[in-house]
């Protein structure tokens, strides 16, 4: 068996690493410059115990075989284009990509809804991993003494021997992965957490971020529960992950969460399916989503004027959410 990893940025990158260091068969689809950059001089990947290069088995394709499964780990925005592709790729012996067992690896609740619109046999994955990507051909992953926390399961629900097998992999490959049946509440507590990262695109004291974050994370917390969704805790994780820290503040390089790595780079961003997915669920649901609308509408600003983050005064989010946002954020 052989994994197809789509998409050669933060999350491809470190699985890549992890699977070449573990002698898990796997083969990275890349593009562009970060292709030639990892081809010419490897992949520099940096984790809390030190810097090494990577040689990894890397390509702009890839000719399936009826025993590969399909990791897509490309952002969520560049996800339904890849789906497309990758499911009228035809396999050896027969078939197409849609055969396949895919597994969405996106932040959001947006993957697996194209996925299963193409393919017959979709997993989701729900991974807590403090990857930087940046730079072509660099990876940094603040974390220790695992790779990631990640929580596997067939989507919408149940598992199986695949499910089984990517959980065992990815273990293999120093990760602490679980397999579960009720995946969709994962990926729903994960959104939970991912809507936050908006803030690290404004600027002002820390008890006025503290207090936006808040309001988000509330309205996607009622947004979420109308909607039929009941997001996992903490503590119902089979898997120990007290041990795994997060350990950015030992590292000199830049770092951020997804939402700042996009617009590091200038490239698109994944707001729109974070903070408009909360939207989107409350206009459908009856849930009033100001603060979450607010943050996106500001996002997409800044996206267009091309401005680096940490640029935009919280104050603008704060005005922006409603008349009586000031007080909303103050109480």
């Amino acid at each position: 068996m052989r994994y197809i990893i789509i998409g050669a940025g933060a999350v491809g990158l470190a699985l890549s690493a992890e699977f070449e260091r573990a002698g898990v068969d796997y083969l990275l689809i890349g593009r562009g410059a970060q292709l030639e950059k990892l081809k010419a001089d490897g992949l520099t990947y940096e984790r809390p115990g030190g810097t090494q290069i990577l040689r990894l088995d890397l390509s702009d394709r890839a000719d399936l075989r009826k025993d590969d499964i399909l990791l897509l780990t490309v952002k969520t925005q560049d996800a339904e284009a890849a789906l497309d592709f990758w499911a009228d790729q035809p396999v050896k012996g027969g078939g197409r990509g849609a055969d396949l067992p895919v597994v969405t690896f996106q932040n959001g609740l947006d993957a697996e809804r194209s996925a299963l619109r193409r393919f017959a046999r979709v997993y989701a994955a729900s991974i807590l991993i403090p990857a930087v990507y940046i730079e072509a051909g660099r990876v940094s992953v603040f974390s220790g003494p695992q790779l990631a926390s990640v929580v596997v399961g067939r989507f919408p629900a149940g598992r199986d021997a695949i499910s089984a097998r990517i959980v065992a992999d990815l273990t293999r490959a120093n990760s602490l992965a679980e397999e579960r049946d009720d995946i969709r509440r994962w990926k729903s507590a994960k959104l939970l957490h991912n809507v936050r990262n908006v803030l690290e695109l404004f600027a002002g004291d820390a008890a006025t971020l503290e207090l936006t974050a808040r309001r988000i994370t509330d309205e996607a917390r009622l947004a979420l529960v109308a909607a039929g969704h009941d997001p996992a805790r903490p503590d119902e994780r089979l898997v120990d992950i007290s041990g795994w820290k997060v350990t950015r503040a030992q590292s000199t390089s830049p770092t951020g969460q997804s939402t700042w790595q996009s617009f590091t780079r200038g490239a698109r961003s994944e707001v729109g399916y974070l903070n408009g997915e909360i939207a989107l669920l409350g206009a459908l649901h009856g849930v009033d989503t100001p603060w979450n609308r607010a943050a996106q509408r500001l996002a997409a600003e800044l996206a267009t004027s091309g401005g680096a983050p940490g640029s935009i005064a919280i104050t603008r989010l704060v005005e922006l959410a409603g008349p009586d946002a000031s007080l909303r954020a103050a109480s």
